[in-house]
């Protein structure tokens, strides 16, 4: 057999001794494609003319671009794309050639989801009415098989001081009202009160203003790979209950007042290696080109690796393999937190490098929000507080947007992603819905708001970086990074329960959900096993990466196979494999885990001010008492005008007390108070008789003694 490298315009003169060699990577371990190494084509006159005689100096045109060639040898036919390096009539046409994912990968790392070319438009025949009724129909699933989700955000949160007192101005897009028990969108002609240039101004708006849809990302996946010629056989964004209804936010606020919805105005600024980046980072995404059928697979890391064996081949060993210990690493996650609101509830960046350094401060006790407890985490909005020993009052101290990062003293395999962490804004400050804090304002492309009227205009001045976000199958329509709605856990109508949370810590984030076993690997095995197998032509054109292989019993993830064409027996194929048994000894929950204790114990204030009181005005007290006679009789002292410097905000600088702090009744000191107030007595005398001779009293008061002195504060530890 001799290899043959094919072209639209004919076929490539090859000496009968040519042989090219392939390497072919799995996308799980490798970004770069299937390739070939560097070959050198003879500079014929007919393979001169296949190339365009890019060798001549005179040449006016550069060399054709991922030229498409097909590559045989045998039942060995594979379309791939050849990039010319160089050409010389005396040295020959040097050339690599790309094939499957490597086809693409170049490509997409600088075109924009926005740049797509021939992006769907939605356009009723109604126009504006229709596509607020169609996207009204979405947000409440009385429509479904659509590429958009609708729910409410908040893109901006502008303020000023008025009577010293700061105040907020929320801007919503697909603001909901609510008519009985239905939910629908705002999108009439109406008045909205907006801050413009720190004024408040009543804006008259158009329909369908503030109204824009999200685009389902399992949309824009199968939008992508067709874009490209090819077809998405297998994609869990479609499948999985949750994950079908992950969508990509955007910012459009006037998308819709022209009556149609240019697809292009809900794209995201990032390229599509940014989104694929991105959905490798949160989910351990991965898709399988196949170059032969134009088909793509997406599959995830954590379902790859346990999955059964494909194939047997440990009767195709032709040498004994080589096993290589490779250095134990562990997994970093981490994604952009660049939002920020004016206040500490919508700051998407965490407190802390990791949320291991962030509890450690508080012993990892975490109690709840409804008692005494000091540091507490509420789920639906994702938040860390600490409430105030004196007010009572809860501060937000952190979001759970910490990355995934165990700090222990290994190698990392880091891993990033540009998409934005979503804060969630709360029914305060302006008593509306709780809805994703997408807060980089607002878009417009059609209109500009100016002033009380919305001008026509093409104008956009803010970005809209990749953001994603759940939408909630809950009575009222919403949106979430987390799987819980304002009831708790969500579960849809048929009864599946939301598991997944867009962060990277927590039972039901994505470190847990879908990369633990992955990270138990890298720290514990991961080894790379040399094997020469006499693998067939039918099995190098069909490798399949996306699941493992058994090799002397054992499953495998192929990382690399390197073989030459044409195929001979005396040289077999190079594969390195992966190993994802773990090798003793380990300990994945000390190793993976964040275990928190329920907060038992609480710091309780205690003062001896009443003590010193006594000791101080008891002698005072005491003389009043002696100096009242009958018929009048004592009833007690009184203080006014008392002043203190034990301020009600003073923070107490302690976290939650422990177990021995409780058995052993540790006390800490806080400070010594200033006191002062006017001490008066009271005492009842007869101020008259009836005409039955039945006493009548009257209370009067006497005293006004200054005293100053100073008492003690501090708290002690005691059972919550």
């Amino acid at each position: 057999m001799s290899v043959k490298i094919t072209t639209q315009s004919g076929t490539f003169d090859l000496p009968s001794d040519f042989n090219i060699e392939i390497e072919d990577t799995s996308p799980v371990f490798n970004d770069q494609g299937s390739q070939s190494t560097s070959a050198t084509i003879p500079s014929s006159k007919n393979n001169l003319r296949l190339v365009k005689y890019i060798n001549r100096t005179d040449t006016d045109q550069a060399p054709v671009e991922d030229a498409r060639i097909t590559v045989s040898d045998g039942i060995y036919h594979r379309v791939g794309k050849m990039n010319i390096t160089q050409a010389s009539h005396s040295t020959g046409i040097v050339s690599n050639i790309g094939f499957d994912e490597s086809e693409i990968y170049n490509i997409w790392n600088s075109v924009t989801l926005r740049s797509f070319e021939g992006l769907p438009k939605y356009s009723p025949e109604n126009g504006v009415e229709d596509v607020i009724t169609y996207l009204d129909d979405i947000m409440n699933d009385r429509k479904t098989d659509t590429p958009f989700h609708v729910f409410q955000i908040c893109v901006a949160i502008p303020e000023t001081k008025e009577n010293d007192a700061d105040v907020y101005y929320p801007e919503y897009l697909n603001s909901i009202i609510k008519e009985g028990e239905k939910y629908n969108l705002n999108g009439a002609a109406r008045t909205e009160t907006y801050l413009l240039n720190s004024e408040v101004v009543a804006t008259s708006v158009p329909i369908g203003y503030g109204i824009t849809p999200f685009l389902k990302v399992s949309w824009l996946l199968d939008y992508i790979f067709n874009s490209f010629g090819y077809h998405v056989t297998e994609n869990p964004f479609s499948t999985h209950p949750q994950l079908s209804r992950l969508v990509v936010l955007n910012n459009a606020a006037d998308c819709c007042v022209k009556g149609f919805i240019d697809y292009s105005d809900l794209m995201p600024d990032c390229t599509i290696n940014e989104l694929l980046q991105a959905l490798y980072c949160r989910f351990g995404m991965v898709y399988f080109v196949d170059g032969k059928t134009k088909t793509v697979r997406l599959r995830f890391i954590k379902d790859i690796i346990t999955s059964p064996a494909s194939q047997d081949w440990s009767k195709l060993k032709a040498a004994e393999p080589i096993t290589n210990y490779n250095t134990p690493k562990q997994l970093k996650l981490s994604a952009a937190t660049s939002i920020s609101g004016p206040y500490p509830l919508l700051v998407a960046s965490p407190a802390a490098d990791s949320l291991d350094k962030f509890l450690k401060p508080y012993g990892y006790i975490v109690g709840e929000q409804d008692n005494d407890g000091y540091l507490s985490y509420a789920q639906s909005n994702g938040t860390y507080c600490v409430r105030n020993l004196r007010t009572r009052k809860l501060g937000v101290v952190s979001s759970d947007f910490f990355p995934w990062d165990k700090e222990a003293n290994i190698d990392y395999e880091d891993i990033s992603s540009v998409d934005e962490c979503l804060p969630i804004k709360a029914s305060a400050p302006d008593d509306n819905y709780a809805c994703p804090a997408y807060l980089f304002g607002k878009i417009h492309r059609y209109t500009n708001i100016s002033s009380s009227d919305v001008n026509l205009s093409e104008k956009s001045e803010n970005t809209s970086p990749l953001c994603f976000c759940f939408s909630l199958p809950t009575t009222r329509p919403c949106g979430s990074p987390r799987c819980y709605g304002s009831n708790g856990q969500v579960v849809d109508k048929n009864g599946h329960t939301y598991d997944i949370s867009m962060t990277f810590v927590g039972e039901n984030g994505l470190f847990n959900r879908f990369w633990k076993d992955y990270d138990a690997i890298l720290r514990h095995a991961n080894h790379t096993i040399e094997a020469k197998l006499h693998l067939e032509h039918k099995q190098l054109l069909n490798a399949d990466f996306s699941t493992p292989v058994a090799l002397d019993g054992q499953r495998l993830l192929v990382d690399t196979q390197r073989y030459q064409l044409p195929l001979h027996f005396s040289l077999p194929a190079t594969v390195n494999l992966r190993t994802i048994k773990l090798l003793k000894p380990y300990d994945l929950d000390k190793e993976q885990g964040i275990h928190t204790i329920p907060q038992l114990y609480k710091w309780v204030l205690f003062n001896n001010r009443e003590s010193v009181y006594n000791s101080v005005c008891g002698e005072q007290i005491r003389q009043w008492q002696t100096a009242v006679k009958p018929p009048a009789t004592w009833i007690g002292v009184n203080r006014k005008n008392e002043v203190s410097d034990e301020t009600s905000d003073a923070e107490i600088p302690f976290t939650v007390p422990t177990k021995d702090d409780f058995d052993n009744k540790r006390t800490h000191f806080i400070k010594q108070v200033n006191y002062s107030f006017d001490l008066y007595y009271k005492i009842r005398v007869i101020k008259n008789y009836t005409s039955t001779g039945i006493p009548i009293y009257e209370e009067k008061e006497y005293g006004g003694v200054h005293f100053e002195f100073k008492y003690n504060l501090w708290i002690q530890a005691t059972g919550i």
